[in-house]
C-alpha cells in the first residue's frame, strides 16, 4: 500500500512542478512518537530518477526510501498535503 502512495505523490508532485521544488508554506510535521521530536518538510522534489526527497528545516534534502522504519508515517503525510494542494490548483486553474 506504502508503495502505491509514494507513487501517487510523485505523480502529483511531478503533475504540479514537474522535477522542480515544490514549497510549502506550513511545514509538514511528523512525529514518529508522541515524545520524539518532529520532523519538518519544508518542500518536495522528485528526481528525474523518479525518486522523492523532503526538505527539512535546514534546507537538508532527504530520499523518501521504502526501507526507512519512518517512511510510511512520511508518505501518508506527504501524501495528504499533496491532494489537498491538487485539489486547490485545480481550483485556482
Amino acid at each position: 500500500m506504502t508503495q502505491s502512495i509514494l507513487t501517487a505523490c510523485i505523480e502529483i508532485v511531478k503533475n504540479l512542478v514537474g522535477n522542480d521544488y515544490l514549497y510549502f508554506d506550513h511545514a509538514i510535521e511528523i512525529k514518529a512518537t508522541p515524545h520524539s521530536r518532529p520532523f519538518n518538510a519544508w518542500a518536495v522534489a522528485v528526481s528525474p530518477k523518479d525518486n522523492l526527497y523532503v526538505m527539512d528545516s535546514n534546507e537538508q534534502w532527504h530520499e523518501i526510501a521504502l526501507t526507512d522504519g519512518q517512511a510510511n508515517l512520511v508518505i501518508g503525510s506527504l501524501y495528504q498535503r499533496l491532494k489537498l494542494m491538487r485539489i486547490d490548483y485545480a481550483k485556482a486553474s
